[in-house]
């Protein structure tokens, strides 16, 4: 059973919620809140609309909606030239050397080449000279790698001085957390949790919640986006950036750090809303 669905049991016995397990992996849970069933699958929630969790996990797509709403590193994606025939239609740049061509126009040294579907950060690079671009986008588009996409994304390097993971539901901010890398050892993935040492420290200073709150709240005022994650740096100029969203989002890490409780609640207030919404 994973550390969501083991919070999600949680807040059922408290709140007196039935709940059923059908899978002997523990992570498929139904639960019945005034005759309606509600299915919750390993991270996955019934709350986000299949179109606007869709639209989470497209890096690509998530940019071309919100660039003009909010400050996100500047983003573009590019085709495997090898793709399949049927997607030849999309193609814009027909070989690798062409990619890199119109990377290095847009982009300058260092940036970001990653996946555009995906998380863990696996397949994510900070390349800073062309030799490493090339590896990067073979590395990519690798069809016979586990981590293999047919889209990459380049993407601006924003020089991170403190980043966030933030959890809004019903566009309100429930917690948020810092990824702390302050004492982790680097292991060759950018994604700061998959740094040895890295800690998830619980964020109380009102100043700062209400900060990343006001930043974010664009978000939700162009898009009903019921249920999200949304990772939010800022840089050594203390700007706020908005880096992705998952509408998926683990808590492992601030389950780890002591703080599952927080966890708990987000539960409690989700099971508060649907029993509101099923008794109307």
């Amino acid at each position: 059973m994973n550390k969501n669905i083991e919070c999600l049991i949680e807040a059922c016995k408290e709140k007196k919620v039935y709940y059923k397990i059908h899978n002997k992996s523990n992570n498929l849970v139904e639960i019945v809140i005034n005759g309606i069933s509600y299915l919750f699958v390993n991270w996955t929630t019934p709350l986000n609309k299949h179109s606007i969790a869709y639209l989470q996990q497209d890096k690509d797509y998530f940019f071309n909606f919100f660039k003009n709403k909010i400050k996100m590193p500047e983003t573009k994606s590019y085709l495997n030239p090898h793709c399949d025939e049927r997607y030849s239609q999309y193609l814009e740049k027909n070989t690798i050397f062409d990619i890199i061509i119109d990377i290095e126009n847009h982009f300058n040294y260092p940036f970001i080449i990653k996946k555009n579907r995906g998380s863990w950060g696996t397949n994510v690079f900070k390349v800073n000279n062309r030799v490493e671009l090339e590896k990067s986008l073979f590395t990519v588009f690798n069809e016979s790698s586990n981590s293999y996409d047919y889209i990459v994304l380049a993407q601006e390097f924003i020089d991170i001085q403190t980043e966030y993971r933030t959890i809004f539901y019903n566009g309100k901010l429930q917690f948020c957390y810092e990824k702390d890398i302050t004492n982790a050892t680097f292991t060759n993935n950018l994604s700061p949790f998959h740094q040895d040492g890295a800690k998830a420290v619980l964020i109380t200073d009102k100043n700062l919640l209400d900060r990343i709150n006001n930043f974010s709240k664009v978000i939700f005022q162009n898009l009903p986006i019921a249920y999200t994650g949304l990772d939010i740096a800022i840089d050594n100029k203390d700007e706020l950036w908005l880096i992705e969203a998952n509408s998926s989002p683990g808590f492992d890490n601030i389950i780890k750090s002591g703080n599952k409780k927080v966890v708990i609640d987000l539960y409690i207030t989700i099971l508060n809303d649907l029993e509101t919404i099923n008794s109307e």
